[in-house]
């Protein structure tokens, strides 16, 4: 009997560990949104167009995040809208705009001549900034704003 629940024990952690290394960039980086109040907007706006998966494919990547006071300068009812199965394509193309192939430094960023998923070159447009969170397969570099 004490060997049987060794044997599952080990089972069960084999399967964990086999489940965390398999998680993909896009999964890593989303549990990282969840895990922060402040980034609660641009989860529900990236579930809602599919998850980053659908939107980039495999990592690594860097996602340009706006917080949720920089998600509250769309005004009233924007998110909402955005978040209207009509207006997905056009979600997923602002979303676009926010994902960078590829792993790259506050510092690698302000300095340009990067691009987006898209193709087009970067700009933040006024936005900073404020704070960069590692994720397997990428980095969360926070916003303060939002790129148009």
């Amino acid at each position: 009997m004490k060997m049987k629940v060794i044997s599952m024990t080990m089972v069960m952690a084999f399967v964990s560990i086999l489940h965390f290394s398999c998680s993909s960039p896009a999964n890593a980086l989303m549990s990282t949104l969840g895990g922060n109040p402040q980034l609660s907007g641009i989860s529900s706006l990236l579930k809602g167009a599919g998850g980053l998966g659908n939107l980039m494919g495999k990592g690594p990547f860097t996602l340009l995040a706006p917080n949720n006071n920089a998600l509250s300068s769309l005004g009233a009812g924007a998110l909402e809208n955005l978040l209207k199965p009509e207006n997905k394509s056009t979600l997923q193309g602002i979303l676009k705009k926010h994902i960078l192939p590829g792993k790259f430094t506050a510092d690698q960023i302000n300095g340009g001549g990067l691009k987006d998923v898209l193709g087009n070159a970067l700009n933040l447009g006024g936005a900073k900034i404020t704070e960069s969170i590692p994720t397997k397969g990428g980095l969360v570099q926070v916003l303060d704003g939002i790129i148009k």
